[in-house]
This record gives C-alpha cells, sequence and structure tokens, in this order.
C-alpha cells in the first residue's frame, strides 16, 4: 500500500457499531475489560475462551484478535500500562502494536473479499479514547488526545491504513477537533478549493443550517447496497429463472419498472401468513445492515434539526444516537420531537412505508403530501448538503418544481457532493446548486472517490465544530492554552462566589446553562 494512502478521521460515534477492519478493545495484562467494554462485545466470554492469548498474559505482545466471525470487524486485545500512566507517551507501543496487527488482519480479510473491500479502497482500523479510563490517564485527557492523534497520524501513514478516533465523549470529540483544527494539516489531502468549501459550508452548520439530504451512497459506507445491489438481491431472493433475470436486468430498464417486476414475483408465493409474498422482509433484510460506515457518522454530528433521507435502512438515526444527536423518525415515532430525521421513501421500521415500485411513486403524494411540503420548506429555510444522492429522483425534481414555483425566483436550495463531475446536472441545476466534487485520490474508482467525501466531510464537521464542553469538564485542563487556563480559572470563580440569593434569580439560569454547556460538572469518568 502507499505510504500516502492514509487519513485521520475524528467521529463521535459507537466503535462497536462501526463497519471497520478491525478496531482496539483496551485490556492489561490481566485481562481485564471495564463493564462498558464487556457490554460491547456480548459473548465476550466465549470468545476470550476460544482465543490465544500466551503471548498476552506472558507479555510477549501488547495486541491479539479476538476470535470473531469471518467477515466482521475484528476487535483487538491491546494491553495498556498495568500500573497506570505516568506519561502519555506511554500508550504509543500499544496503538503501534494495535494499528501493525489491524493492518495485517485487514489484508487477510480483504483478500478474501471481506471486511470493507466491497465498500472502501483503503482498510479502515478504529480506536477508542484508550487510556482515558482507569489505568492513570483520568486527569491527563489533553495530552491522551495529543498522543493518540500524532501516533495514529504517523503509524497510519507509515501503514499506509486509515485510522478513525471514535469518541463517545462530547468534551473529548469537541478538544480533538480543537486539537487537528490548531495543527493544520489534518485535511493535506484536501486541494484549497476543496478546504475553502468545507469552510463555507463550516459556517452554515454553526448557523446550525446544514441539513444533510442522504441518498443510498451515505449507506453504502457501511455495506448496504446501492440500486443495483439491491435489484440483484432481490432478484436472487425471488428465486427468477436465467431468462427472468435476464430481462430484469437488461441495461436501460427503469428502477421502479424491476422493482415492480420483483414484487410480481413475490406474489407467487404469497400466502396468508406473507400477503406480499416476503418482498418487503427481503428488502428489509438486504438494507438493513449491522453497522454504520463513516459517512453517516460524520453527517450524525450535524446540530441541524432537520436531516433527510431517501434510505429505508436505520443506519444514520442509530449513528445519531451514538454521536449524542437522536432524532424522531419520520414515518414511525408516534411523538416527534424538534430534532428529526425525515424518510422521505419509507423506512424498514414500517414495512408498508417503503417507496419502490412505479406504483409506489406516484401514489406517494396522495399519501404523504405533508413530507412534500415539509422538505419544501427546508429547502426554502436552511442550506441542504445533498450526499450519495444522484439529483434523478422523480419526487425530489416535483418539490424542487413546486418551490420555484413558491418563490418565483432562483434560490441556492444546496451543495451537491458528487463523485465526478457531471456537466448535465451541472447545468441543469446550477442556478438552484452548488457543485463539490471531493477528489483526493490517485485512483478513479467508485471506493476511492466515496473515500474522498469521507475525508471532505471529516474537514466540515472539525471545522463546523465550535462548541466548548472541554473548557469547565474535569481532566482536560492540559489541553488548553494559557488564555483558556485563565478563562476557565475566573469562570470557575465565578461560580464558587454566586451564593445562593445570585442562583435564585432567573438570570443566573442562564449563567449556569452557559457554564454547563462549556463543560461544569462533567467528570472523566
Amino acid at each position: 500500500m502507499s505510504a500516502t494512502s492514509s487519513h485521520l478521521f475524528v467521529v463521535r460515534a459507537n466503535i462497536a457499531a462501526l463497519a471497520c477492519d478491525a478496531w482496539l478493545l483496551p485490556t492489561d495484562a490481566r485481562l481485564e475489560l471495564t463493564e462498558a467494554w464487556r457490554r460491547a462485545v456480548p459473548d465476550l466470554a466465549d470468545r476470550l475462551a476460544r482465543t490465544p492469548l500466551d503471548g498476552l498474559t506472558r507479555g510477549e505482545v501488547l495486541a491479539a484478535p479476538l476470535a470473531t466471525r469471518l467477515g466482521d470487524p475484528v476487535p483487538v486485545l491491546t494491553v495498556g500500562p498495568l500500573q497506570g500512566l505516568r506519561t502519555a507517551d506511554e500508550l504509543r507501543p500499544a496503538v503501534r502494536a494495535f494499528l501493525e496487527l489491524g493492518v495485517r488482519l485487514a489484508e487477510e480479510t480483504r483478500a478474501q473479499g471481506l471486511g470493507t473491500a466491497a465498500f472502501r479502497s483503503v482498510p479502515l482500523l478504529a480506536l477508542p479514547f484508550f487510556g482515558s479510563r482507569g489505568g492513570g490517564g483520568r486527569l491527563t485527557q489533553g495530552s491522551l488526545l495529543t498522543t493518540l492523534l500524532d501516533e495514529a497520524a504517523i503509524a497510519g501513514t507509515r501503514l499506509g491504513v486509515d485510522v478513525a478516533l471514535v469518541l463517545s465523549d462530547e468534551p473529548a470529540y469537541a478538544l480533538a477537533q480543537q486539537l487537528r483544527r490548531v495543527r493544520g494539516d489534518a485535511w493535506r489531502e484536501l486541494s484549497a478549493d476543496l478546504l475553502g468549501e468545507a469552510e463555507r459550508l463550516a459556517i452554515e452548520a454553526r448557523a446550525n443550517r446544514l441539513v444533510p439530504f442522504m441518498g443510498a451512497g451515505v449507506s453504502v459506507t457501511g455495506g448496504a447496497p446501492d440500486w443495483p445491489g439491491l435489484i440483484e438481491g432481490l432478484a436472487d431472493a425471488a428465486g427468477l429463472d436465467d431468462e427472468e433475470r435476464a430481462s430484469l436486468l437488461r441495461t436501460g430498464r427503469d428502477a421502479r419498472d424491476q422493482a415492480a417486476f420483483l414484487r410480481a414475483a413475490f406474489l407467487r408465493n404469497a400466502s396468508e401468513e406473507e400477503p406480499d409474498g416476503g418482498f418487503a422482509a427481503a428488502v428489509i433484510a438486504i438494507v438493513d445492515v449491522p453497522r454504520y460506515g463513516l459517512a453517516p457518522a460524520l453527517l450524525a454530528s450535524l446540530r441541524a434539526e432537520q436531516a433527510i433521507t431517501l434510505n429505508y435502512d436505520e443506519l444514520f438515526e442509530r449513528a445519531a444516537c451514538d454521536a449524542g444527536q437522536p432524532r424522531s423518525v419520520i414515518p414511525g415515532d408516534e411523538r416527534v420531537t424538534s430534532r428529526w430525521l425525515l424518510k422521505l421513501h419509507g423506512s424498514v421500521a414500517v414495512p408498508g412505508s417503503i417507496v419502490l415500485t412505479r406504483d409506489d411513486y406516484l401514489g406517494f403524494h396522495v399519501e404523504r403530501a405533508a413530507y412534500s411540503a415539509l422538505v419544501a420548506a427546508t429547502m426554502m429555510t436552511r442550506h441542504l448538503l445533498f450526499v450519495g444522492f444522484g439529483l434523478a429522483d422523480d419526487h425530489f425534481h416535483e418539490i424542487v418544481h413546486d418551490v420555484r414555483r413558491t418563490t418565483r425566483q432562483s434560490a441556492t436550495l444546496g451543495t451537491v457532493l458528487t463523485l465526478r463531475d457531471d456537466p448535465l446536472a451541472m447545468t441543469i441545476w446550477s442556478e438552484e446548486l452548488t457543485f463539490v466534487r471531493a477528489a483526493v485520490a490517485t485512483e478513479d474508482s467508485p471506493r476511492s472517490s466515496s473515500r474522498a467525501i469521507e475525508i471532505f466531510l471529516d474537514a466540515v464537521m472539525a471545522l463546523a465544530t465550535d462548541r466548548h464542553p472541554f473548557l469547565l469538564a474535569e481532566g482536560f485542563e492540559d489541553g488548553l492554552d494559557a488564555d483558556e487556563l485563565t478563562l476557565r480559572q475566573e469562570l470557575l470563580a465565578l461560580d464558587r462566589a454566586a451564593g445562593e440569593d445570585v442562583r435564585g434569580t432567573e438570570a443566573w439560569a442562564h449563567v449556569d446553562r452557559a457554564l454547563r454547556e462549556l463543560g461544569l460538572g462533567h467528570s472523566a469518568d
């Protein structure tokens, strides 16, 4: 692998739910794991019993793969210092050992077409906030983050592998993004023009105006199929003969007609238990993959109240929960909160809502005019970020047409992230949409282009992170500069000096809210 084919991502997520090749599972020489990590690997005891661990317990190696089903991300037991950290640098050998072993494991699985081989041009290894819980690391969060970012970037570049630093804690996530912005070289793969586009979108995001509009390409980053993949999967499940399959997959077929043909094929096996012959169940089985990729995980960090998707799967909503940004789902949830995800073409959670065939599309407006109005209102009041969406959906065209008629003037509706230049689309949509082609890889393939979009989104999310919940949080002092430390001390003094009378005022409620948003009362534990 090329030493330059590497990028370090920072994402707020659940590491066990991320589609990757291998991830670091922290332990020590006694093979003790915290309760949180035991919950992350429910069958841990059985897998430990099937894993050779003598090398770890004798101190001969620092990392060993946990027994795993072929093709699944491999948890790698990685040993940290037994007696506690004296300096953050003591973590470097363990991180290095994990990454070196992770690369070998990734190469083995990807050589068989497994792991991330089907949807990533470069292997992906995932690293948690290693050393931050127990082991003496609790009070050195800034130093730990700096060390992890540094070692992951250096080793990742040397090994030619992508690394995702996966954080569940908001102060740690915000500080890691600030550290990357200060360093300034975190997105060296992007041109100056692309970085300028990332900053433009980040400004919209910081104003809570940037709304993701997601197509199948977002879910593909977790191993879900694109539309042709869904059709082929349904063809397999329907048991088509060779003539039927050839007719279905003939070049130029309309996707909605393909879906209608497949639904008819399933209806041959209709029963009282399955009136549709298992069609909806087959769609769900194909699209609802177990882990989300980097694209939904990155987009889930956006703080905008709205999000829209054409995907049936539940990958984005899972990622949003893991990023601390849970959303109501429409359709599905009985009670809709202020932060929602509109699934414009239905959801696997509500099989009857799925829009797939031509008949489904033709009946869409009659049943879901309110959804169309919701999308149109979002278009007129926010800036949409189209990701993994080819702009070919007829219903989308109808909504844009209604917006044009309502506003009676051209207006910028949003930005489209593209895999490649499309002169036709760029001409047709030139008044409403800005097109950004993310390009960082030397190879020209869908997998490398998708990775380029992930890197671009990584830059947008880092530049958009303007919150400072680490400022007053316990244990993050060594991540602050001198001016921030002075501000921290003054704000803490303000909180200590406030008496009961002051705290009883209406104004103090606003002050207290601001202090809490800056991390007051947050512990690194």
